[in-house]
Formats: C-alpha cells, structure tokens, sequence
C-alpha cells in the first residue's frame, strides 16, 4: 500500500483545469497503523473535511514445499508494503491470497473522527471478508457479473472490435456506480482523480439511462443520492439568491456547489432539469411508485420551484417564459439567455411536476398532503408550473430555419477553424475563456442534446438543419459530445456520420483519444456508447412509459442486438440485415411496444415477433 502518484496534470506544459489542482500536500494524511489479530493497515483523514477511511489487509501464504516462508512488513512515510520470500524446490508452488477491506465514516457508528473505531470497522470487515474466503467471493463475484450480462447481454455482428469496446464500457460503468444511496456515478468512475471524484450532472443525463435499463434497482439508488443531497440544493439555491425551492450544485460529492469557475459551472441551472429528467426517466421504464412518493416527487417539486423564480413572463417576447444569465451543457458559450437545452428541459420539467402533482392529488392524496407540508408547497404552485411550462420561449430563426442555441449564439463571430492549429485543441487548453465565449464555436452538444431527449419537441426537419449547422461549429473537446452526435446522426439516417462518431465514444478510452486516459475513465462517454446503439440506431424512446423503436443499420454491420428491462420484462432486440426486427420477451408478464409505429404484442404466450423495417442511408 504505496501512496497513489497521479499522472501530471498538464498538456504541454499548460495546466488541465479538468484535472483539478495539484495539492502541495497529500489529500488524506496518515493518522495511525492497524495491527494485531492478523490485520494490518492503516487509518487516514482527509485535510479539510477531516473525513476518514482506513484500510487493513492480511496475507495467507501456502506452500507445496518444506522451504520455510519469511514474511515481513516494512512501513515508511505512511506506506507499507509486504514482503514474501522462500525457495521453491522445481515444481513447487506457492499460493499467497491477498485481503484487503476498507472502511468510512459513514461505516461507523458513534461520534465522527474517532480513529479506533473507524480501525475497528475495517478489521472487522477484512474478518468477514476472511471468513468468507476466496472461493465464495469469487463465486459471489461471478454470479454477480452474470445476472448483469443476462440484462446487459449486446453484441454487434460485423464489428467484434466495437462490440468489445461497449460490453468493456458497460462493465466500467457497473463498477463505477454507487449502490448505497450514499453516492453516485463520478465522472471518472472510481478508476482515476481526473475532476477529483466529483459528481456533475453527466451522471443522470449519461450514465442513468444505461442503469435504468439494465440495473434499475442502481439507477434507483444513483436518484436516492440526489436526495440525500437535497438539502444541500436547497442551501445552494439560497447561496444563489433564491428565495425558495432547491438548485443542485454542477459539480459536487457531498451536496455543496464545488464549482471554482461560476460562468461555466454553477451557472449550469440546467442540473435541475437533468435530474427531473432522470427521475422521469426512471419512473417511466419502473414504476416505482414507492421511489416517487418517499424520494421523487420531493425532488421534482422543489427543483420545478426554482424556475418560477429564476424566468419570468417577457413582454418583448410576447409574453413567453424566458430564462436569463445560464450556461447551457456547452462551456465554450457561457451566460446566455434562453439557452435552447435549459428552457427545453426546463419545460419537460415544469411539465412532469405539475403532472406527477396532478396524479398523486388523485391517486395518493395523502401522500400528496404530506410531501406538500414538509416543503411549504402551495396549492397553487402546479398550475403555475404548468403555465410556465406552456408558454415557455424556445429559440427559432426563421431566416436560417434552425434553432439557435441561445439568443446571441447566431450574432457571434464564426470561429475561425481553418486557421487553428491542429496542435491547438483543445481550444480551452490555448486560448482564454472570453475569447471563446465571443465566438460563434462549441465545445461538445448543446442544442443537439436537446433534440436527443425531448424529439417529440421539435420539427423533424429543422432538427435536420439544425444537425448541419451545429456539426460545423462542434469541436468536440468534450467527450460527452461524440455519442450525442452519434445518436442523433442514427436517428436521421446519417449513417456514416453516425458510425464515425459511434467509433469515437466507444473507443475513447481503450485507444485514449483524448489523450487523458491516465487521469481516468470517461464515465459519461462510455454510456454514450450505449445511448448511440439503443437510443441512435436502434431509435428507442421509452418516455410516457412505451417502448418505440425506428431501428437502422450502418455500413458494415450484418446486425446487431441488446437486451434491456422494462416495467418487469426483459427484451431482446436483435436487428438483421434482412431488413427485419426480432423482439424476444425473456422474462416477465409481457408487454406492448412499437416499431416504426407499428405495435407489437409480448407475452409469455407469444413471446416473440419479428417485424419488417429497417433504414440502411440517409432519408
């Protein structure tokens, strides 16, 4: 047990500002060492928090020889390293089992910061962990990972490099997930210190909708998280001049706004509405009624709040709802207004809250009375969600016959891409952020997030414009970008595009494209990857609480399929390259679904159907 050496956190000598600072010091110090009962390790806490974690192993070692076995332990500056020795007779083997367990804080009970028991904790754990023995982990372990893959299962004929690029990826966001409640999905999972394990809104936009789909009771506990923090959001929006309702911080662990840079980062309103999204989302393919009336509708309704008070009813705009002073997903264009992404989620938001409002006065009235309580909600505040959501302003330009993705964005100076040095990308890393923010260029989807969320939102064919115009101005320095372009490019039949931005989501990792592999893994671009294969060229949309499906197929793959679950059932969906779709019922009381409009009936009876329809090229 070595203390961790991260990667520099420079390019070219230009510090990364998505790494995080380099402390002088070392984020946890050592307090004391673990010793007796077998167990060693050590106990440490965290500078300024004073959180604590320790850490204890212990050593079995066998051999099939009569040479004696020397075991030492060498501690120095905090580090303990183990060392074995023997000599091994010609065909005989040594086996050495290696335990560790760790244990928090929140693993202890008592008063905080007490080291013994925190020491205790971990001891404890390792013994269990002993106890258990290493068959049964493993065994544990493995069926574990198979009951993931019999949801999860995907494969792609034609492209066995990219199926092995997504099941990799699916299997780093399962490990990287929280389960507890007590946390969620870090950008970088738990596989690096790139953005120092912080949580942003990535985690519902991104990562959810994998778990919804294949680990619902994950994704379940990932929105339990943003409760637990809710009071925090409530601080945060107080922090912010708001004088009721709840505003979860951009970037954040422990429910406090973490954000050093507030234009590109606090500024980010649209959290809420990610988050409603997710809750939606979560809703829609569960139904979860338990989850909406103890964790969700909290989250909706004190979110929704915040938006009465931060738009209002513009004049100048006819009287629309407009939303002022906010950085959309896009941090190369920052303090907008009527950012197209924020007022659009905004609107879904507002929408979803006044209804689950509706339906529980309905149906759990009780329920209803006591959430509205505890948060001081009125009985008039639905309807002005409601009516907000209803006259919501989002931008469109007649002349151009594309939605611009705020107010100024058109106004700007084009970007000058021709003249940028190929050496000079990432722009954020070269050139100050108000340099950027004058112009007319995006780091990563913006607008183009929108229209693969809410497409039920907008004109199909000033989307398509609206794709061409935006594809010529996305550099693309943010790995959430490629999977958002590659998902909507599918949707509209771009096959080639969508497959050369497919490429670039599921391999970002595995051939470090962005050259920032060593700070960790991009959590939120290998669920994108996912998102492109179901939500792109399979066109599935499960908002409303029905499946649908437009599936295509790009150049060079024979076919392809995935499983997922949905309210109870396991689906199959297998594409060919007979222009046919197979959809299997594996498990459940069945379900309807629809393909290219046309429904189709699973049950146990009929479990499955193959249907006729698929694209190859662009409409």
């Amino acid at each position: 047990m070595a203390p961790h050496q991260p990667p520099a956190a420079t390019e070219g000598g230009v510090h990364d500002p998505r790494v995080g600072p380099q402390a002088a010091e070392p984020a946890l110090a050592f307090r004391r060492w673990i010793e007796g009962d077998g167990a060693e390790g050590m106990v440490l806490r965290a500078g300024r928090s004073r959180q604590g974690v320790a850490v204890a192993m212990a050593h079995t070692v066998t051999t099939t020889g009569d040479a004696p076995v020397l075991a030492t332990s060498i501690r120095d500056q905090g580090a303990l390293r183990h060392t074995v020795r023997t000599t091994l007779a010609p065909g005989a083997v040594l086996t050495l089992v290696k335990s560790v367990a760790y244990a928090a804080d929140k693993d202890v009970d008592g008063a905080p910061g007490d080291d013994d028991a925190l020491s205790s904790a971990a001891v404890a754990a390792l013994a269990q962990a002993t106890a258990i023995g290493l068959p049964a982990l493993r065994q544990a372990r493995t069926q574990a990972l198979q009951d993931f893959w019999l949801s999860s299962d995907l494969a792609i004929e034609g492209a066995p490099d990219l199926e092995r690029a997504v099941r990799f990826n699916l299997f780093q966001l399962l490990q990287g997930a929280g389960r507890d409640g007590l946390t969620s999905v870090g950008a970088k999972g738990q596989s690096g210190e790139g953005y120092e394990g912080h949580y942003f809104w990535d985690a519902e936009i991104f990562a959810l909708p994998v778990l919804v789909y294949t680990r619902p009771a994950v994704a379940r506990a990932v929105l339990e998280y943003r409760h637990r923090t809710l009071d925090g959001a409530r601080t945060h929006a107080r922090l912010m001049g708001h004088r009721k309702g709840a505003l979860y911080p951009w970037r954040t662990i422990g429910g406090a706004e973490c954000s050093a840079y507030f234009p590109a980062g606090s500024a980010q309103y649209h959290i809420n509405a990610d988050i409603a999204h997710a809750v939606r989302q979560y809703m829609d393919a569960s139904g979860d009624d338990d989850f909406l009336v103890r964790h969700g509708a909290e989250i909706l309704f004190e979110t929704a709040r915040l938006w009465l008070d931060m738009g209002h009813y513009n004049p100048r705009r006819g009287g629309r709802f407009c939303i002022h002073e906010v950085t959309g997903p896009d941090e190369y264009t920052a303090m907008v207004d009527n950012n197209l992404y924020t007022n659009a989620m905004a609107q879904a938001h507002l929408e979803y809250a006044a209804e689950v409002a509706a339906r529980l006065g309905r149906e759990r009235p009780d329920d209803l009375a006591r959430i509205a309580g505890a948060i001081g909600l009125g009985a008039e505040e639905p309807e002005g969600w409601r009516q907000a959501a209803e006259a919501m302003y989002l931008p469109y330009d007649e002349a151009s016959g594309i939605h611009p993705q705020d107010d100024s964005f058109l106004d700007k100076k084009p970007w000058d891409f021709a003249g940028t040095p190929a050496d000079h990308h990432p722009l954020l890393m070269h050139y100050h952020p108000l340099v950027l923010y004058r112009h007319q260029v995006c780091k990563q989807a913006d607008a183009v997030l929108a229209f693969c969320l809410l497409p039920h939102r907008f004109e199909a064919e000033a989307v398509r414009r609206s794709f061409a115009f935006y594809e010529a101005v996305t550099v693309h320095d943010s790995t959430l970008s490629a999977g958002v372009f590659a998902l909507l490019a599918a949707r509209l039949g771009l096959m080639d595009k969508a497959l050369a931005y497919f490429k670039d989501t599921a391999l970002v990792d595995l051939h470090d494209l962005h050259r920032n592999t060593g700070h960790g893994l991009h959590m939120a671009a290998m669920a994108g990857s996912w998102m492109a294969l179901v939500q792109g060229f399979a066109g599935m949309h499960a908002l409303g609480g029905t499946l649908r499906f437009a599936p295509t197929l790009p150049p060079g793959w024979t076919g392809y399929r995935f499983r997922l679950d949905f309210q109870g059932n396991r689906v199959e969906v297998a594409v060919g390259c007979d222009a046919a779709t197979t959809y299997r019922l594996l498990a459940g009381p069945g379900l309807a679904l629809s393909h290219h409009g046309q429904v189709a009936h699973l049950t146990p009876a009929t479990p499955e159907q193959t249907l006729e329809g698929i694209r190859h090229a662009a409409l």
